[in-house]
């Protein structure tokens, strides 16, 4: 795809050898998702069935992107088309995967407006799009900021917002493994989806849209980021209680103290 050119991405359920690969493959994701990595998805009746949706989740290992389009079509029946790599599209078994699943390429050196045309294009034919606003991989256990313009596409197309937060994705899969950990309850958080109507009526009067899409995208930000921070805290509190259960241990017995007392006197009225 050339920098500037933009591709129309087939709404409509693939047929066939596709359309049979489309929905096994979704299947067997699901039925391993359950057995290797626990997936646990929290409010999945949040998503909405039918019109324009922005996905907007963080990023923080490489699972993201296969399970999000899996959670959309296993729990909901919603295909959900995301940006992918340019340089996958060259591969043959990658491509085909790709395209099943109306997945859309992007230059990452040289993006230009192409994939933002194409995202606002599935959003106007009343199509669901996942975005990553951070552009990559989270740095850290939190969402990190977003790149300029992320909810561009939602305010063109009037488009449903829907948070998602990965909670424990990056105890996983973090950055210094090749592989994720199996057999780890893998969380997800659907949260309730923003309708158009919903975040423009609470747009100060006089603020510029721009302004306030950044003002938006904190909002939403704080969403996502909110389980990773009960996360955090009950991981904090995880520590503080073997904290102080060693302490424990190591703590003396009074009652053990005092029998060893009361021996100690026995003996020496024995002695």
């Amino acid at each position: 795809m050339e920098r500037d050119e933009h591709m129309l991405v087939d709404q409509t359920r693939p047929t066939g050898l596709r359309g049979w690969v489309y929905r096994t493959a979704v299947n067997f994701a699901a039925g391993l998702g359950r057995a290797l990595l626990f997936w646990q998805p929290l409010g999945v009746e949040n998503i909405p069935k039918a019109g324009p949706l922005l996905v907007l989740a963080n990023h923080p290992s490489y699972l993201e992107p296969p399970t999000l389009v899996a959670l959309m079509i296993y729990h909901a029946d919603r295909d959900l088309s995301i940006m992918a790599w340019d340089k996958l599209f060259r591969i043959p078994v990658v491509s085909f995967f790709a395209r099943t699943y109306k997945a859309y390429p992007v230059n990452r050196a040289n993006p230009g407006r192409g994939p933002y045309v194409t995202l606002v294009r599935i959003l106007e034919q009343g199509g669901a799009a996942g975005v990553f606003p951070e552009g990559s991989r989270s740095e850290g256990r939190l969402m990190g900021p977003w790149k300029p313009g992320a909810l561009r596409a939602a305010f063109a197309a009037k488009a449903t917002i829907l948070p998602i937060t990965f909670v424990t994705g990056g105890e996983f899969w973090p950055k210094s493994r090749w592989r994720p950990y199996f057999f780890r309850r893998h969380t997800q958080v659907v949260h309730k989806p923003l309708t158009y109507e919903q975040y423009m009526s609470e747009m100060p009067e006089g603020m510029r849209e721009k302004d306030y899409q950044e003002v938006l995208s904190e909002r939403i930000r704080g969403i996502i980021n909110g389980p990773l921070h009960e996360r955090e805290r009950e991981y904090q509190q995880h520590l503080e209680a073997k904290s102080i259960a060693r302490d424990g241990l190591n703590a003396p017995d009074p009652i053990r103290q005092r029998r060893e007392r009361m021996e100690k006197a026995r003996t020496r009225l024995v002695s």
